[in-house]
């Protein structure tokens, strides 16, 4: 049988990372959606199979790359030297595994793993994050691959990489609660860094008078900025930090809000919280950025605006928005059965193109 009519029943090797488990248990944006593409593509009829950390609890084979995933850590460079080594021991035992199974799959899906040696196979690369002058010579270099993006927005950024395919992110919208009549508190949940600036947003609060509820991750990198430009902040009587939280207590914060922050500075590829808290009829106030204009649907089910100068004299727009309509548009637009259908065409072109 040729690899042009492979469609149905597909076995795809799925290649996450070393660092959260799938899903996560806490923070962790790519693999919740590994979670769910895995997920869409059983309900499909496919056979998803993941190279991941070994304490990934989805419902597939789990072929493991590292025996407990491996958190970024907090540290001096010391110990990110060691980290970094740790990490590419890991990089290596996955070309390894990969290799071995490579030829009794139809399709190889990495989700930042480099798949350069893997180019007569059908494969695809999801590209996670934003782009940098220094990708511009790994994606030139890497003709074999083919790349999708999670953003219109995100593709307009490469045009330097031909035939970029792209899929939006997607989550099952049943995992989330609808409330019609939220109480009276901003949130931001996010990671605490100078790329999501969650310090805006608890500005933002603290000029309306209004309470703010802060919740997400801090690593390495973010680390100083934390310390400097939002901790201060933790003790105005408007601020409330709750830390990183898990799945149920992230959906009590987005569903429960007046309105989702997202002050964004930097060309944001996708955003899962924006399309989390319009699931539960959360609108979102964002910075004019990156992927946001597609996310968010101007004055609708949100507003995009220069600036959080700008978003403190529109707010209360948003407060008058149809939750109801601001859910119905996310459930529909940003699912994980519409992700999982716009990965197996792009799988069927990575087929046909062997």
């Amino acid at each position: 049988m040729t690899r042009e009519r492979v469609y149905y029943g597909m076995k795809i090797a799925i290649v996450g990372a070393p660092f959260y488990p799938v899903p996560p248990k806490r923070y962790g944006g790519t693999e919740r959606v590994i979670y769910y593409l895995i997920k869409g593509l059983q309900e499909l009829g496919h056979e998803p199979i993941l190279l991941g950390s070994g304490d990934s609890t989805v419902n597939c084979e789990v072929i493991s790359i590292v025996d407990k995933s491996m958190n970024f850590p907090l540290g001096d460079d010391k110990v990110l030297k060691k980290f970094r080594v740790k990490a590419a021991a890991v990089e290596a035992k996955t070309n390894k595994l990969l290799k071995k199974i490579a030829p009794h799959v139809d399709v190889i899906h990495s989700h930042g793993f480099d798949l350069k040696d893997f180019g007569e196979y059908p494969n695809i690369t999801t590209m996670h994050t934003c782009m940098t002058f220094e990708d511009m010579g790994y994606y030139k270099n890497r003709s074999t691959m083919n790349f999708v993006a999670i953003s219109k927005n995100q593709k307009k950024a490469m045009p330097y990489v031909p035939d970029i395919d792209v899929v939006y992110n997607g989550e099952d919208p049943e995992k989330f609660k609808f409330v019609a009549k939220p109480d009276e508190y901003l949130c931001f949940f996010g990671r605490f860094d100078r790329d999501k600036n969650p310090h805006l947003a608890i500005q933002l609060a603290i000029n309306l008078g209004m309470k703010v509820k802060v919740a997400g991750k801090l690593d390495f990198e973010g680390s100083e900025y934390f310390e400097k430009e939002v901790k201060p902040y933790f003790k105005h009587p408007l601020v409330e930090y709750l830390g990183e939280i898990g799945f149920k207590q992230k959906v009590e914060l987005l569903s429960n809000a007046k309105c989702n922050l997202h002050p964004i500075a930097f060309r944001e590829p996708f955003g899962l919280t924006v399309i989390e808290a319009a699931y539960c009829g959360t609108p979102t106030l964002a910075i004019k950025r990156g992927s946001m204009s597609e996310l968010i649907e101007h004055g609708r089910t949100g507003l995009v605006v220069e600036d959080f100068f700008e978003g403190r004299n529109r707010i209360e727009e948003c407060f008058k928005l149809d939750r109801k309509y601001v859910s119905k548009r996310a459930c529909s637009k940003f699912n994980y059965i519409n992700m999982a259908k716009g990965y197996l065409k792009a799988y069927k072109k990575a087929i046909n193109s062997k």
